[in-house]
């Protein structure tokens, strides 16, 4: 599907290129960068990419009808590198917000590069990103997408780690990303070949995690070990101000839809748990019927093989296990469920289970 195809009639995209006079090969690497209202960061974003120390590149942005003034300094930015001979800087506008989804599609299509590293517009990319995941992709052809660890900068600032090797990572891409896709390098062959795109009319969080997905299904992840992006965590995030567990119900449901996992809603409701996320009273008996899930789980994925077994089944007791608290303050009931199933009597979950008991009787 073409750039201007994505939008209603009469609201073909824009495309601003302060260097397009210059000609020259396909760069390397397309950074593509998704700008919705971001102008407080999106100049840092755009020069920590500037800072990097493999040059090879084009940066490419695609404007969502941003309405805050930050298109200008994009634009000043694009001007800046073509009179400074530097890497080009395009800008895709568009006369109409489209959606996050939608505008990474319209990138994906205008992408030239070997290689696509997104980029949030709120975000920092360490100067040797792109030159380390670049060395990673050129060395493994089978590899689709290399990511890293990740510096969250906010309240609290805290590492996350992310797991090394493919293996691994299908271990636990039900419970979240394989590779952060902001902090992702991935290979546009691989993209081009199979026609992945994100679902253009996602409009809730969770795109990012969805195309990652689509992208496993044909090459290998991996994570470099090393912090390479300082993600900014705020109201600048999309999920800020939703309802999360409306937002995790339906990204689950999509989940379980794409790996062709059966699962009614009452099934869907009971995953979230592993979300740490209580949707509906806990009592034994539902205490039992999320035991019984995973259990399933367990039996799907010893049948299909879509996640790496030890992994998966590892993960899953560890989400488990981790539950008892949270679910010991829904009652005595719930929490004595949890002791039974796991064969955990230790004395420090009587003594919470008994202090939630007095704590309600109390109450």
């Amino acid at each position: 599907m073409s750039i201007s195809e994505q939008h209603s009639a009469g609201e073909s995209p824009r495309e601003h290129s302060a260097s397009d006079r210059r000609s020259g090969a396909a760069p390397r690497v397309t950074v593509l960068m998704t700008y919705y209202n971001k102008g407080r960061h999106v100049e840092a974003a755009i020069r920590s990419v500037l800072a990097n120390t493999f040059k090879d590149l084009e940066i490419l942005v695609v404007d969502d009808a941003s309405t805050d003034g930050g298109l200008e300094r994009v634009r000043a930015l694009a001007a800046e590198c073509d009179a400074q001979g530097g890497p080009r800087l395009r800008v895709l506008e568009s006369a109409v917000n489209t959606g996050r989804a939608a505008a990474a599609n319209r990138g994906l299509d205008a992408a030239r590069g070997e290689y696509i590293a997104v980029l949030d517009a709120d975000d920092i990319m360490h100067p040797e990103r792109i030159a380390k995941q670049v060395a990673l992709l050129d060395a493994d052809p089978d590899l689709g997408a290399c990511g890293s660890h990740i510096r969250v900068l906010g309240a609290p600032e805290r590492i996350t780690p992310m797991y090394a090797t493919d293996r691994e990572c299908r271990g636990v891409m039900l419970f979240g990303m394989p590779v952060i896709y902001g902090a992702t390098t991935f290979r546009r062959s691989v993209i081009e070949a199979h026609g992945l795109r994100c679902i253009p009319g996602w409009r809730i969080p969770g795109m990012d995690y969805l195309f990652a997905l689509s992208v496993g299904r044909h090459a290998r992840y991996a994570n470099i070990q090393e912090v390479l992006l300082e993600y900014r965590m705020g109201d600048n995030n999309m999920r800020h101000g939703r309802d999360p567990m409306d937002d995790r119900f339906a990204l689950e449901r999509a989940t379980f839809d794409f790996f062709g996992i059966p699962a009614t809603d009452a099934e869907v409701d009971l995953h979230l748990a592993f979300h740490r996320m209580l949707r509906g009273r806990y009592d034994a008996r539902r205490v039992h019927a999320l035991r019984a899930w995973q259990e399933k789980l367990v039996a799907w994925n010893r049948t299909h093989g879509t996640f790496t077994p030890d992994v998966f089944e590892a993960e899953l007791e560890r989400r488990w296990q981790r539950l008892f608290h949270l679910i010991a303050d829904e009652g005595v009931g719930a929490a004595m469920a949890h002791m039974r199933i796991t064969g955990n009597w230790s004395f420090g979950k009587w003594l919470y289970a008994v202090k939630v008991g007095v704590r309600r009787m109390v109450g």
